[in-house]
């Protein structure tokens, strides 16, 4: 039996002699993973911000392009209408008729706070 024990008192000392490599290689992998993710995090970041870029580009050029269209339509209203008409009533028929269209638009597209309301009390 003193053979056994013997070999059990050694088996101990041996795994504490290996636990600093352990623990080293334990951080080295915690470390080598940490890398790879920050890696990979990056790489979405600069495709998500790339994307976004060129979003906001074609945007941009977009609403440059449906804002002169509706610049020069607004022009070509006021120029056909001048034909008929003195200048101080073609843009005062103009601002009045785009100031209604802003209005309708508004009713129609924004709800009321009042209607939104009264919309969850009636889903509830």
């Amino acid at each position: 039996m003193k053979p056994n024990e013997s070999n059990n008192a050694l088996e101990p000392e041996r795994h504490d002699a290996e636990l600093p490599e352990l623990a080293v290689r334990i951080l080295s992998d915690f470390a080598r993973i940490v890398a790879a993710e920050a890696r990979l995090l990056e790489s979405n970041i600069v495709e998500a911000a790339n994307a976004l870029v060129g979003r906001v580009y074609i945007a941009a050029i977009l609403i440059v392009l449906a804002a002169g269209g509706v610049v020069a339509l607004l022009a070509s209203v006021v120029f056909l209408l001048h034909h008929w008409m003195p200048w101080w009533q073609v843009l005062g028929l103009v601002g009045v008729s785009s100031v209604l269209l802003a209005e309708i638009l508004r009713r129609a597209l924004i709800p009321s706070p009042s209607a939104s309301a009264v919309s969850v009390i009636h889903q509830s």
